[in-house]
């Protein structure tokens, strides 16, 4: 009999997997290699953000096999073995689950998206889509949740922001990846190493200990030195 404990854990894992276990199908009509499938397809190439397969064809990733009464499309290779054909598989001490699963699809757009870096949601709306704590979460190790008030605050820690706040390291809007990486690391809870920080906030490689005084350092107008701190005091 199956531990109830363990039956959120197979469920998570089967959710996961199943778009990995579906890709192959059979065609509505008869091609071959040589078929233009974006007169029918165009919108894989519609978005702000295209995959450079696409460009190269169709077949780059799809296989066609016609058999007597029907086309099966489906793709070269299954998980993430096609897209490591193209992109370096990397080695973490620390994996995030769909990484480490292969279900890079999980997470990905593999045609066209709007957002960068063929991303399924926005950065946040996509990490908190399995990580926001609601009242049906089930916590686990191996899917941490983090508790939001008023939708951007609240982690790490109570009137941090998430959101909405730009990153004083980059400029950008802060987002989950402005301290997590998003497919493995070699610190607990995929944080980001003192390398993988910007050089230029105070042009040191630290731990990740000392990744919070990274940002808060830029925000209060210190690089290190105390001329720069008796100058925001007005000294």
């Amino acid at each position: 009999m199956t531990p109830v404990c363990c039956l959120p854990v197979r469920v998570l894992l089967l959710c996961l997997l199943s778009s990995c276990l579906s890709y192959a199908g059979v065609h509505p009509t008869r091609i071959d290699e040589s078929t233009n499938c974006l007169e029918c397809h165009s919108d894989k190439t519609t978005g702000k953000h295209v995959h450079p397969a696409v460009n190269r064809g169709c077949t780059s990733c799809h296989s066609i096999e016609n058999r007597v009464d029907q086309t099966e499309v489906g793709l070269r290779q299954e998980n993430a073995s096609l897209c490591f054909q193209c992109h370096e598989q990397q080695t973490f001490r620390s994996v995030h689950f769909p990484y480490k699963s292969g279900n890079c699809t999980r997470c990905h757009e593999p045609h066209a998206s709007s957002n960068a870096r063929l991303l399924r949601a926005k950065v946040n709306d996509l990490c908190l889509k399995c990580h926001l704590r609601t009242g049906e979460s089930i916590s686990s190790r191996y899917l941490p949740t983090i508790e939001l008030t008023s939708g951007n605050v609240g982690h790490p820690f109570d009137g941090h922001p998430v959101s909405g706040k730009p990153d004083p390291l980059t400029g950008e809007e802060m987002s989950c990846i402005s301290c997590h990486l998003a497919h493995g690391g070699n610190k607990p809870h995929l944080l980001r190493m003192g390398s993988q920080v910007p050089e230029d906030a105070l042009n040191q490689n630290v731990e990740t200990k000392d990744m919070c005084s990274k940002c808060h350092e830029v925000m209060w107008g210190i690089d290190g030195g105390a001329g720069k701190r008796n100058k925001r005091k007005g000294k």
